[in-house]
């Protein structure tokens, strides 16, 4: 035993203190990184994800996200100490973690492209794909392979490699936390620096002369304002389940107006609407927690109400939910989050954006942790009885039917004689829609469908007052985020970095 003292001495020798160390990170890292890896790969849209985009219940479920972010941050230094490593001729001796470093390494490179997505489309796709082949097949096998390896063929370099505790070199802890903090710093993109390409600048404008509720917010001097692009990810439908999206910002000191203009293939109002056969209606579902199909078009934007350091970090990411048997699309958190939620056809067919909040969430209760600031009335229904047999209502007029809904003036009960005169194949809206009275009805829209692009004008206070919304003010900067849908109840192609609301006083 005391004749192995000398040789365990001497492997410690040939694993240098960055490399021991990195080596308890890589280990963490990569026990967080598969499962959580294969989670988010469950939960991504249905065409790419071996689950069909449903995350089975054995798999793990909740944060998933954050705790895959977290753990690259950990890994990224890691691998970075260790490349000196590749040009050391012992250590390619062992295959296994040549191999499981090289591929460690390009999954980095991978992960921050997806990170902060760019480049033609089909070149992210490819990079994407990438990233999975690593992530879910090559890394896991590898990882079990040098692992076996390690435990039987290579035991006795085992706990050397291991070692941090014996013969500590400080320099070499000093470049470790020095690499640290740049990679992570990068990833974070420069957060607590203010990153200019991320923010939209509100340019002030004075106020409009016409500045009523009827205002064609098109006309006001958008060429004014510095236009942000952002590359959205990871939703359903557009083309690979991305599109470019521009935004612009202006403000009078007393309201808020944002352009929204995106890539959007087709122009969708439909959401779960009738259709009409032979032996009565059909209502054209496809999914009750996960529909692609029929549904309308969507675009949100969402502001942490209080400043907050964690979404500073992360982003929309730190709300996220993973949950077993469903589909995409859970949020809560804390703080409280405001969420402005346009609908084309809810929303968009009475000028409005769904004003709501996310706070903490609950996946046992109905809400789940997304909840509706208050109205004082209106707002829209479903269009279907109770029993899901037949539609409520019916228009009192075809003519008065407006981008996908009936509005509530115009509609009737359903009524056996009046639907005799409605033709086979006729569709009729899923929903019928009022414009919201009070709080929820405090964000206002124009929206324009032209030349395969979404267009939204929005207007808000600056200060309503409410506590369930992000109060702005000149001369402000906020943390934001914002998404669009293709017809997706909750697939949204998203904006990866955080992005910031900067208001000039």
């Amino acid at each position: 035993m005391t004749s192995d003292v000398p040789e365990r001495h001497q492997m410690g020798q040939r694993y240098s203190y960055r490399f021991r160390i990195s080596h308890w990170v890589f280990l963490a890292s990569v026990v967080i990184l598969i499962p959580s890896g294969f989670s988010l790969h469950a939960a991504a849209r249905p065409e790419w994800s071996v689950f069909c985009g449903v995350v089975p219940t054995w798999l793990w479920r909740g944060r998933v996200n954050s705790w895959h972010f977290w753990a690259a941050v950990a890994l990224v230094p890691a691998i970075v100490a260790c490349v000196p490593l590749l040009f050391r001729k012992d250590f390619w001796q062992r295959p296994s973690r040549v191999i499981l470093l090289m591929a460690a390494l390009i999954s980095v490179l991978t992960g921050l492209w997806r990170l902060f997505p760019w480049g033609p489309i089909p070149l992210f796709n490819t990079v994407v794909a990438i990233h999975a082949a690593l992530g879910l097949l090559i890394i896991p096998l590898v990882f079990l392979w040098h692992a076996a390896t390690g435990l039987s063929k290579y035991a006795k370099h085992l706990v050397p490699s291991f070692c941090f505790w014996r013969e500590a070199r400080w320099g070499q802890v000093g470049a470790l936390a020095l690499i640290g903090i740049v990679t992570t710093w990068i990833m974070f993109e420069g957060w607590p620096l203010n990153a200019p390409w991320r923010n939209l600048v509100v340019k002030r404008i004075s106020t409009p002369p016409n500045a009523d509720a009827e205002m064609q917010l098109a006309q006001l001097p958008w060429d004014q304002a510095t236009p942000l692009s952002v590359r959205l990810v990871g939703g359903s439908g557009f083309r690979s389940g991305q599109t470019d999206m521009t935004l612009r910002a202006l403000h009078d000191g007393e309201d808020l107006f944002i352009a929204a203009q995106w890539d959007d293939p087709s122009e969708n109002y439909d959401y779960w609407p009738w259709q009409k056969r032979a032996d009565g209606w059909e209502y054209l579902q496809t999914s009750k927690n996960d529909e692609t199909v029929q549904y309308e078009d969507k675009f949100s934007m969402v502001f942490p109400i209080k400043p907050s350091w964690q979404y500073e970090q992360v982003g929309c990411a730190i709300y996220c939910h993973v949950d077993g048997g469903y589909g995409w699309g859970y949020k809560g958190g804390q703080p409280d989050i405001d969420v402005w939620h346009w609908k084309a056809a809810r929303t968009g067919s009475t000028g409005q954006v769904d004003d709501k909040y996310w706070s903490a969430v609950d996946l046992a209760a109905a809400h789940i942790g997304r909840f509706s600031d208050a109205k004082d009335g209106g707002g829209y229904v479903k269009n279907i009885t109770e029993d899901g047999t037949q539609p409520l209502y019916l228009p009192d007029d075809w003519e008065n039917v407006f981008q996908g809904a009936i509005p509530k003036a115009h509609a009737v009960d359903y009524d056996p004689e009046r639907d005799k005169d409605i033709a086979v194949g006729t569709k009729l809206p899923g929903v019928v829609s009022a414009a919201f009275q009070g709080d929820r009805g405090e964000v206002t829209c124009q929206s324009v469908y032209s030349g395969q692009q979404w267009t939204l004008f929005i207007r808000r206070k600056l200060d309503t007052g409410s506590e369930h919304d992000c109060l702005f003010s000149p001369g402000g900067s906020y943390a934001f985020g914002c998404a669009a849908f293709d017809h997706a109840a909750k697939r949204h192609a998203r904006s990866m970095p955080v992005l910031r609301l900067v208001l000039e006083k």
